[in-house]
């Protein structure tokens, strides 16, 4: 692996049922660096997020990382527990709803007032703004999200175009998939046809 580079994509290949998603992909992420994954819908973005994060494996090819690397990963599921409140689902995650921190960005995202109303009876935007607040208090070294702007206002995008913009001043490498553009300094990596 070369010296600045956090992560190694060397020609994977993935297929669902013979039908080829990606062949020979090879890319690098390096240290402040943000790649965006472009691509039709069913074109394998997502899959190529899993084959990254180790939860699927590529058909053929190698997906190195620095082994000091720590991740943080947002899906199209928000990982949340409709049954429980605000505040429950913030401690699965180690995070009280008390803590200055976590107050400051439930007031950005408006949250602030919603702390014991139970998750399920929140709108599809504010389940996803619930969903980012681990992602704005991460502690990780790369930030990985799948479509983070689908269902929210503009309001809310800008605020995730301005953190992440301040992670990469942080030296913290981004990948995201987003067919919501994002003003964000980004390489691409493009799978199929768009």
């Amino acid at each position: 692996m070369s010296g600045s580079a956090m992560l190694e994509v060397k020609n994977i290949s993935f297929s669902i049922n013979q039908n080829r998603l990606f062949q020979n992909l090879s890319f690098n992420l390096s240290k402040g660096q943000a790649i965006h994954v472009k691509g039709s819908n069913g074109s394998g973005k997502s899959s190529l997020l899993r084959i990254l994060l180790g939860i699927s494996s590529a058909s053929k090819g190698e997906v190195i990382w620095d082994e000091e690397i720590g991740k943080v990963f947002l899906g199209h599921k928000n990982v949340l527990k409709n049954h429980l409140s605000v505040a429950d689902n913030l401690h699965l995650h180690g995070l009280d709803v008390a803590h200055p921190e976590v107050r400051s960005i439930l007031k950005d995202l408006n949250l602030d007032q919603k702390a014991e109303l139970l998750v399920g009876n929140l709108s599809y935007g504010q389940q996803k703004k619930l969903a980012l607040v681990r992602i704005f208090l991460n502690q990780s070294s790369v930030i990985i999200l799948d479509e983070p702007c689908v269902g929210l206002d503009d309001q809310t995008r800008r605020l995730i175009t301005t953190f992440l913009t301040t992670e990469l001043g942080k030296n913290k490498s981004i990948i995201y998939t987003s067919h919501i553009p994002l003003e964000l300094p980004s390489s691409e990596v493009i799978i199929g046809i768009l």
